[in-house]
Parts: structure tokens; C-alpha cells; sequence
């Protein structure tokens, strides 16, 4: 530029060094002016050393950035986030778990869950992508760690979540789920935090709640599978109910404060709620009385455990003046309600969690009950004849390679109620045990098809993998399909609610109190009455010492029901009740 300058004759007359030196500093900006050569030396080697300086500056703080970049996108960073849901672990029941914490929360702030697991971040982020596509109303953020590290899972910030969950790893080579509970227990600083751990057995649990706290409330797997499809082989209307109330869709179990029923009786109060249906009590030391004595006055630091529609509804009241004579000479009778069925039930596929299912049935079954088990003999640990100790009918069948003609066969010649597929998991791949399962449920569908029966039996399928329900079409047939995905619903429950767990055991554990259904042929009718109001089935109900919860009609139930609402049609009514 200085050549051209000189031959336009633009340049000023002046030396070269000096014309040199000033169009320098006009081009790299130095703030100079000296009017040496000593002085303008001092000038640059100032601008050199500034500009040196800034340059290490920039260079480190772009070499933090791309530290904690790099740290982000592996999933190593820490997590600043509170009152989020932190989910050590990864199984096919997360995603379950995303939707269910998702619809929870639809009436509030959108909730942040954090996946914290052994799987490299990116590949987690994609399956996280392929999965669970709509994220809209939940934040999901991932971490990649060690969980059995105390140091690694203190970067989930635990300390500040709102429960942290630990599922069933099938990341983790032999996972132990009692390490990562020591872990996580280790970062909760003696807070709060419940810890809902998703066991596959009941060892250790006991000794660890005794010695780390009281504030794990574990959640087993393959009990909670087997004592939920015990209750529903009993009838499809307790299947209902039990996932009305493990779900967010439609009504679950609330907890709220007694107020205005403090000081009335629990069968006034089951009367007075107009919007909700009262179950039991919470006292003051925690204990949970579901179904409780009629007579027990509600006090007021009690809770009232009610099925509602939602945690946020202002209760509503009745008014019972003209009801109040009627409860004081109303006389309760205890009802027999262990009365037991008879069932015809035909197992296909044996397993562990088959043995579980069958054995937590049958103290719900008869002496006229008949169970018909079909099963390849070389793909079970353990001959059901072995495990399977009752009065009840029982008929093996062991399968051979043509097994689609001994199960034709079976269903052609007997008349059942209940069909369970269960898959070989003891023995195959749960992936294989699954695939089994799909495909021969769709050979019993065609085979009932064929047989064009006035009655269907109902058909309930255990899945290892949830997800896979997908698979199944529409028919008439399958009523339940029972996986992992039921303790999916347990966790997403307690994880906003973790005092939900007591009232769990008490409904679910096969043990002591049931919902029932008995029809209305049962009952004393007021009157002879063609026509009921839903407060007169809370009467009846009260009369047999039962917890009414909803009512059967024309084989539609009908759970947590207005009081108010009247009922013109009885022949075909049912009531459902805890007993």
C-alpha cells in the first residue's frame, strides 16, 4: 500500500521509517504517539505484551468452554437443577415412566427428570429420541456415570431432587441395586429424598431401610406383577380399577387434609364427600388404616385417603341432616367377603413369575376351580406339579414340536375363563420369551376366532418389555397385557406421592383387605327400591361393613361416582368395594 501511496505521490514527506510506523499504527489501532524512535519502540513492544496478554485470556477461557462442552455433551457435567426427578439406571420401563410423570404434572410447572446411567450420553440421548418423540411438557436432561459411585451420582445433585428412583439396571453387567442405594444415600445428606428402588428381590431391603432410614420405598417387580394379575384373573373389572389407580388418566388416590370432617365419624364422611370417595385414614404417626372401623372419629391432624380425580380440586360437601338419623341406627353386619370362585384357567408357558401369578391366585379360587397348565419341558427350571400345592383340579400338559395342535386340542375340548400366555423368561432371552408370547397369542386367537364362541375367555399376556403391547392388535380377546410397565406405574406414583406406598401394599399385596365386586342380589334394598341413588349404595355397602369405591353397570364400571347420581337400571348392577 505505502508503493502505491508513494507513486500516486500521496505520501507525505516525511522518511520512510516514520510514514512506515505511523500507517502500522493506524492499522493494528495502537494508542501511540511518541515522536522517536525509543518512544515508539516502548509503544509497540506495550501493544505486543497487551496483545499477548488478552490472547492467553481468550485462550483460556475457549479452552473452558470447550472443557465444559466437551464435559456436557459426554454427560459428565454437574447438574444444577432442583426439585427435579432424578432416575439412576435404565430399563424399558423408563420411557413408561417419562409419560406417566408427564401427565401428573400437566397442571403445573413442566417438570425436569434426569437420566443418570452407565450408557454413553449421545447413545442415550438417541434412544432417548427414538422413544419418547413428543417432549412437549417435560424437560429430559442425561448424565453418564458410574451408579455405583457416590462421587459420580453427587453430580445429579440428589441432594436437591424430589425422589430419586433406581431402576433394574440391564446396562450394568450383574447389576446390585443395594450398592447404588448406599451410593445415593451417601449424597441425600440426611435429607428427605425417598428413594424408590425397583427390586427384583426382597433381600436386603429390609435390613437396608432399618440401618440407612426409613425413607426407601422399594418397589418389586415381580410381586407387584403377580399380585395385581391375581386380583385381575378374579374379575376384569378389579383389572380397571387397579390401573384407574395406578395411572394418571382418570381417578387415583389422594391424600388431604380432614378440615371440615374433623370430629364426624369415617362413615359420615364417606357420606358428606360429594367429589371424592374416602377409603381410610391417615394418622398422626403415619399409620395407614385402609377400610377402617366405621365408628372412628376422624381427628384433626388426620388425612383422608380419597380416590379423586385430581390432587388439586377443593373437596365439596353434602349436606346430611336428613341422613344423619338413618347412619346412627344403621346396624353393620360384617360380610363374608373371602368367597372364593371357580374358575377354569389354562396356562400356557411356565416360568418363575408364572409360578408367582398362579400361586397368589389361589387362595382366590374354590375347590371346584380347574387350572390346566401346557409347557415345553425342557424350558422350564421346575415342573409345575412341583410348585403348585392345592385341592384345585390340575392337568399338565408337556408340549412337544408340534405344540399349536396339543393347544387346539386343549381349547377345542374344555370351555375357559382365563387364558395365560406367559413367556419361558428362566430359561430363554426375555426378547425370545416375548416373541414367543406375541405368537401364540396370535394362534389362540384364531382358534377362538374359529370356534365363534357366545362366551370369550379373557386373555392376559405377560410381556417382559412393556413396549412391545404395541405389537398386539385390537380384538376382542386380550383384556390385560402385564409387564414391567405396572411397576413403571407404582414408581410414578410414589415419586410424587411416596406415602402412597403403604396404601399399595395394603391393596396389592394379596394379603388381608381385596377390592371386590358383588352383585346387587346381595343387598338389602331400601324399600324394595327400583331405583338407587349412589348414596344408597354407600349405605348398603356400610351395612356389610364394605368401603364403597364405584359400582358395575350393564358391565361398565363406573369408579368414584357423584353422589347425587341416581341409578334407574339395577338388574345389571354391581358394587366394587374394599373389604
Amino acid at each position: 500500500m505505502m508503493v502505491l501511496e508513494y507513486g500516486l505521490g500521496l505520501l507525505e514527506q516525511d522518511s520512510f521509517a516514520s510514514v512506515w510506523w505511523f500507517r502500522f499504527k493506524r492499522l493494528l489501532k495502537i494508542d501511540a504517539n511518541g515522536s522517536n524512535f525509543q518512544e515508539n519502540f516502548i509503544d509497540g513492544a506495550y501493544w505486543f505484551f497487551s496483545v499477548a496478554f488478552s490472547g492467553t485470556i481468550i485462550a483460556f477461557l475457549a479452552a473452558k468452554v470447550s472443557s465444559f462442552l466437551q464435559a456436557f455433551k459426554s454427560g459428565r457435567s454437574t447438574v444444577i437443577d432442583s426439585n427435579h426427578y432424578v432416575i439412576v439406571g435404565w430399563n424399558s420401563t423408563v420411557f413408561k415412566i417419562f409419560e406417566e410423570i408427564k401427565i401428573a404434572n400437566e397442571n403445573q410447572a413442566k417438570p425436569t427428570i434426569l437420566c443418570f446411567n452407565a450408557m454413553d450420553n449421545v447413545e442415550m440421548n438417541a434412544k432417548i429420541d427414538l422413544e419418547h418423540t413428543n417432549k412437549k411438557g417435560l424437560r429430559i436432561i442425561t448424565r453418564s456415570g458410574d451408579i455405583y459411585s457416590a462421587q459420580d451420582l453427587a453430580r445429579t445433585n440428589m441432594a436437591q431432587a424430589k425422589c430419586v428412583i433406581i431402576l433394574d439396571d440391564t446396562i450394568t453387567p450383574d447389576f446390585n441395586i443395594e450398592t447404588s442405594i448406599l451410593a445415593a444415600k451417601i449424597n441425600l445428606n440426611q435429607r428427605d429424598v425417598p428413594i424408590i428402588p425397583q427390586m427384583f428381590k426382597e433381600s436386603h431391603i429390609g435390613l437396608l431401610s432399618k440401618n440407612i432410614g426409613s425413607d426407601i420405598y422399594p418397589v418389586y417387580k415381580n410381586k407387584t406383577i403377580a399380585n395385581i394379575t391375581a386380583q385381575t384373573i378374579r374379575s376384569k373389572h378389579i383389572s380397571s380399577v387397579v390401573l384407574d389407580f395406578l395411572d394418571y388418566e382418570g381417578d387415583e388416590i389422594y391424600f388431604f387434609p380432614s378440615n371440615n370432617l374433623s370430629g364426624k365419624t369415617f362413615k359420615q364422611a364417606m357420606v358428606l364427600l360429594s367429589g371424592a370417595t374416602l377409603i381410610g385414614l391417615v394418622s398422626s404417626n403415619e399409620s395407614v388404616d385402609i377400610n377402617p372401623e366405621k365408628g372412628r372419629i376422624i381427628l384433626k391432624d388426620d388425612l383422608l385417603i380419597v380416590i379423586a380425580n385430581d390432587d388439586d380440586i377443593e373437596l365439596e360437601y353434602n349436606s346430611i341432616s336428613s341422613l344423619d338419623q338413618t347412619l346412627n341406627k344403621l346396624v353393620i353386619s360384617p360380610y363374608n367377603n373371602d368367597l372364593k370362585e371357580t374358575l377354569s384357567i389354562l396356562v400356557l408357558g411356565w416360568s418363575t413369575m408364572g409360578s408367582d401369578i398362579i400361586d397368589k391366585t389361589l387362595p382366590f379360587l374354590d375347590n371346584n376351580a380347574y387350572i390346566h397348565i401346557a409347557y415345553f419341558e425342557d424350558l422350564v427350571l421346575d415342573s409345575p406339579q412341583n410348585t403348585i400345592s392345592s385341592q384345585i383340579g390340575l392337568d399338565l400338559t408337556k408340549l412337544k414340536a408340534n405344540q399349536n395342535i396339543a393347544i387346539g386340542n386343549i381349547l377345542n375340548e374344555n370351555e375357559f375363563d382365563i387364558v395365560l400366555i406367559v413367556g419361558y423368561d428362566d430359561v430363554l432371552p426375555k426378547i425370545v420369551a416375548d416373541t414367543n408370547v406375541l405368537i401364540l397369542n396370535s394362534y389362540v386367537q384364531s382358534i377362538l376366532n374359529e370356534k365363534k364362541l357366545t362366551k370369550s375367555p379373557r386373555i392376559i399376556l405377560h410381556l417382559n418389555d412393556g413396549s412391545k403391547k404395541e405389537l398386539i392388535p385390537d380384538n376382542p380377546f386380550n383384556e390385560l397385557i402385564v409387564s414391567d410397565n405396572l411397576s413403571a406405574l407404582v414408581i410414578s406414583q410414589l415419586a410424587d406421592n411416596p406415602k402412597l406406598w403403604c396404601v399399595f401394599e395394603e391393596l396389592f399385596n394379596g394379603v388381608g383387605l381385596k377390592i371386590h365386586e358383588t352383585p346387587i342380589a346381595k343387598y338389602c334394598l331400601p324399600n324394595k327400591s327400583s331405583m338407587l341413588s349412589v348414596t344408597d349404595l354407600i349405605l348398603m355397602a356400610l351395612e356389610k361393613d364394605q368401603t364403597f369405591i364405584g359400582y358395575i353397570l350393564n358391565d361398565k364400571l363406573h369408579l368414584n361416582p357423584p353422589k347425587n347420581k341416581t341409578i334407574t337400571q339395577i338388574n345389571n348392577l354391581s358394587l366394587v368395594y374394599i373389604a
